[in-house]
C-alpha cells in the first residue's frame, strides 16, 4: 500500500527541464536578487541576474544556457570580474529536477546548480569542491 502511494505521488510530480527556467524570478530571502531567462532557440537561453537600485535595474551577471557538442554549457559574465570574460561551466550531472555545472579551474565558484522544488519555486547554489563556501538563492517565479 505505501508503495503504491509512493509510486503514484512520483507519477503526479511534473518533471521540470532547464527550459522551465524561463521567466522572472526573485529571491525570497536574503539580499533582493533577480534572475531573468528568455528562451532563444531549442538549444539556448540568455539570462541576466540584476538588482533594482531605485526605479533602476543593475545588471551584475548576464548567463547563458546552451548546448555545446551534446551537453548543456553554462557561462556567466559577472560585472567587474574576469576582465569581463565569460566563464564557462559544463554540465556534470542532471537527476530528478537538479543541475550541476562545474568548472574546478575557476577560483569560485566551481559548481552552480539549480534545482526547481516545484513550478513556482527555484534554489540556486554556488560553492566551492571543498563545500565551505556555499551561497544559497531561494527563488519564486513572478512571471514566465
Amino acid at each position: 500500500m505505501i508503495f503504491t502511494l509512493v509510486l503514484l505521488q512520483s507519477c503526479n510530480r511534473p518533471s521540470y527541464s532547464l527550459y522551465d527556467l524561463e521567466g522572472v524570478w526573485k529571491t525570497e530571502e536574503g539580499p533582493l536578487f533577480y534572475e531573468q531567462w528568455q528562451l532563444l532557440s531549442d538549444s539556448s537561453l540568455a539570462g541576466k541576474g540584476f538588482t533594482l537600485k531605485g526605479n533602476d535595474s543593475l545588471i551584475l551577471e548576464t548567463m547563458r544556457l546552451s548546448i555545446k557538442e551534446g551537453n548543456w554549457v553554462y557561462e556567466a559574465k559577472a560585472s567587474g570580474q574576469n576582465d569581463g570574460q565569460s566563464i564557462a561551466f559544463r554540465l556534470q550531472d542532471q537527476s530528478g529536477d537538479s543541475w550541476i555545472f562545474e568548472n574546478l579551474a575557476h577560483d569560485y565558484p566551481n559548481r552552480i546548480i539549480y534545482s526547481f522544488e516545484n513550478d513556482s519555486t527555484l534554489k540556486a547554489r554556488t560553492e566551492n569542491t571543498a563545500g565551505n563556501k556555499v551561497q544559497d538563492f531561494h527563488f519564486k517565479r513572478l512571471k514566465p
